[in-house]
């Protein structure tokens, strides 16, 4: 069942205005909206944003630490924490770093804005679980002597993923239990991308996990080319089926399914049934199909639009201008309660046709 944290105490904003939750309960974990330091200005009556990076990520903690009291949790149960920063942001991390309460290791995306003007700095996390789930630390092609694979894209790709299934072993798991990938490259290796797929094919197939792939203009190590998040199961996964010729020839799945929470690969505008795109230059189309089409795959995993409980929207610089249009569309397709969300601007997508990407969890009321 999919509930709304309630009795946030938050004078930051209203909520009540925006088509997303502050807070989900479902699958037995707390999933909350990715926050920024926006606060209300009584003297001028509308909502601002801004202030020092450790000022911002006060405001940014305070905020996470309010929606986690109302859900009766604490911040030491969070088991993901995203940092999204700016350039500003990546460059004073030290700042940052000491207003998270004690939390160690993060995941870090380099994004070129966010959605409140003068942000550097969007935390999102995740308590309480989802049970059987492991989430790793972000991987970076780094060991004990350095950069790995120095300037070689699909050697980096290969080592992370290698890694992984290293890490996993800790637990009993191996990469065949990955449900979920999240992979960052930079624009300048946008030429070797479809090469990495030969690793994925090798080491993920045939059962392929979710996953997401975006070019952010920095990457958290300034001598790498990859970052990867990867999120498995003890749980066993199940691929959803959709679109499967379309499918046939890609290194991951639509959806995967692991203890009744739903993995959605990011979603674009790319239609699986003519390899065109919907909506060309219209972030508000593209937002309106994506959505669709998330439906769509909730339904072939025997479940609804109404059991998201989580959106990240990947947007480009282009789309960010017309952003309110894809408000729009979540106001119209996706019921109360809201999932939570998290809203950013990344230098592109893989396709340069593409204005916005949007990856989902939804956990299945059974």
């Amino acid at each position: 069942m999919v509930e709304a944290v309630e009795g946030v105490v938050f004078p930051w904003l209203d909520p009540s205005r925006y088509s997303f939750a502050l807070g989900i309960e479902a699958g037995g974990a707390t999933w909350l909206a990715g926050q920024t330091a926006s606060r209300h200005d009584p003297a001028g009556g509308r909502v601002v944003s801004g202030g020092s990076a450790a000022e911002q990520a006060r405001i940014c903690w305070d905020k996470v630490e309010a929606v986690l009291d109302a859900a009766g949790r604490g911040v030491e149960e969070c088991t993901e924490v995203v940092e999204y920063l700016t350039a500003e942001g990546l460059d004073v991390r030290d700042e940052i770093a000491e207003a998270r309460r004690g939390l160690g290791a993060v995941s870090t995306m380099v994004v070129d804005a966010l959605v409140r003007p003068d942000a550097m700095l969007e935390v999102e996390v995740v308590a309480g679980g989802p049970p059987h789930q492991v989430r790793l630390p972000q991987l970076l092609p780094i060991d004990s002597d350095g950069v790995v694979a120095s300037g070689d894209l699909v050697g980096q790709c290969e080592w992370v993923l290698e890694e992984a299934g290293r890490q996993l072993g800790e637990f009993g798991l191996g990469l065949e239990h990955i449900v979920r990938t999240v992979q960052q490259t930079t624009p300048e290796t946008r030429r070797d991308y479809r090469a990495t797929a030969e690793a994925r094919r090798r080491l993920l197939g045939p059962a392929f996990p979710a996953s997401t792939g975006v070019l952010t203009s920095r990457l958290p190590h300034p001598d790498v080319l990859v970052a990867l998040d990867v999120w498995a199961s003890a749980a066993p996964k199940e691929i959803v089926r959709h679109a499967e010729d379309a499918y046939a020839s890609l290194t991951f799945s639509p959806a995967t399914v692991a203890a009744s929470v739903v993995y959605i690969s990011g979603t674009t505008a790319w239609d699986p049934t003519t390899g065109g795109t919907i909506g060309e230059g219209d972030v508000g189309a593209q937002a309106e199909f994506v959505y669709d089409q998330i439906r769509q795959v909730l339904e072939a995993a025997g479940g609804g639009i109404d059991d998201l409980v989580k959106t990240i929207e990947y947007v480009t610089p282009d789309a960010l201008a017309n952003y309110r249009d894809v408000n729009t569309v979540r106001e119209n397709v996706l019921g109360r309660p809201f999932p939570v969300s998290t809203g950013v601007a990344i230098n592109a997508l893989l396709s340069r046709d593409w204005l916005i990407e949007v990856e989902a969890v939804a956990v299945l009321n059974q």
